[in-house]
């Protein structure tokens, strides 16, 4: 049982329920160039400070790569789709989108997962007496939306533990004035959502309960993708190192020199820290959404977890039941391009 953490921010990109990417015919990969793009599903700040990090610490330039382009699109599921179709060639995603783009073009690459956990949880409120899932049995669990993103998890959670047809979804929308009457009004006992809306809540007194179970909890939230076209291609691999190496040094700095990132970022996106004090609770969160289970290294990623990654997106009819991704996050030239990114650690 874990009580969630509070503070304020925009949502955070989905990770799990996205929407399917585009079916069209894939293209050609890119071949490197002098600029290395790197397309982001939401604008630098706080919750990606690696990108952030390594560019104002030189670590992309230490790293081999003397112009590096950040770009930003409308959404994880926008990047997938760029992906899939051979636009970009480093696209950071959420780990659904990695699957949904998989089961499109089979030859999609995980280089490195940015967040270790999802975004996504199931919780109670604190005053209903609910401490597990089977607590809800009979109640009403709050979500944003039919379509929104935690409703994968939600399914998929309520399905494994027999309740599907126990537990009452009512859509009361992200955080806000709606939502929050919701709760206070006693319509629902829980909520599902991203972190962010839950500790925007949290900084409107109302207090919760993660309830969510340990094995979704552990699914990655977003993932640098890239294709096994690109690795094959010349220079590809090398520039796959390169910026692997550089994000992964940065979240090594990022977790270990908090303060130091905290400023670098500010200094950086003054936009992201106009509030110090919801900033610093922002950053608190997205580094614990960061950080590595004990015993793992930033930035890695197991094909296990891909398996309930699968689980999810099945159970709601997005990817196949037998999608194996084995293949995709590691093995082959992915082994190779992580070793290289941790060697000497």
């Amino acid at each position: 049982m874990k009580t969630l953490l509070t503070t304020t921010t925009a949502c955070l990109v989905l990770v799990t329920g996205l929407a399917a990417c585009s079916g069209g015919d894939v293209q050609s990969a890119a071949k490197p160039s002098t600029e290395t793009e790197i397309l982001l599903p939401f604008p630098e700040g706080l919750p990606m400070a690696p990108v952030t990090v390594a560019k104002e610490q030189g670590l992309f330039k230490a790293n081999g790569i003397d112009n590096v382009k950040v770009s930003v699109a409308d959404g994880s599921g926008y990047v997938s789709q760029q992906l899939v179709a051979g636009n970009v060639n480093f696209a950071l995603m959420g780990s659904a989108d990695v699957a949904v783009a998989a089961s499109k073009r089979p030859d999609v690459r995980v280089l490195f997962c940015h967040q270790a956990h999802n975004v996504y949880r199931i919780g109670a409120l604190a005053d209903s007496g609910v401490t597990d899932l089977a607590g809800l049995t009979g109640k009403s669990l709050g979500i944003t939306e039919p379509g929104g993103g935690e409703n994968a998890l939600v399914k998929a959670a309520l399905a494994s533990a027999g309740l599907t047809d126990s537990v009452t979804q009512l859509p009361i929308g992200g955080a806000g004035p709606q939502s929050l009457s919701a709760i206070k009004d006693g319509k629902v006992q829980g909520y599902a959502s991203s972190y962010p809306d839950f500790v925007a809540l949290g900084a409107q007194g109302i207090e919760f309960v993660d309830i969510t179970p340990e094995k979704y909890s552990s699914i990655p939230g977003t993932c640098m993708a890239t294709t096994q076209e690109f690795l094959d291609s010349e220079g590809g691999k090398d520039e796959a190192k390169a910026v692997t190496k550089s994000w992964i040094d940065a979240e090594y700095y990022t977790l270990e020199n908090r303060d130091k990132a905290f400023d670098l970022v500010c200094g950086a996106v003054p936009s992201a820290c106009e509030n110090k004090e919801a900033a610093k609770a922002l950053f608190t969160e997205a580094l614990a959404v960061m950080a590595p289970n004990e015993g793992d290294r930033p930035g890695d990623t197991k094909a296990e977890v891909w398996k309930t990654v699968v689980e999810v997106l099945s159970t709601a009819g997005t990817v196949p039941a037998s999608l194996d991704l084995t293949s995709n996050v590691t093995g082959g030239d992915l082994d190779e391009i992580r070793n290289a990114a941790y060697a000497g650690r």
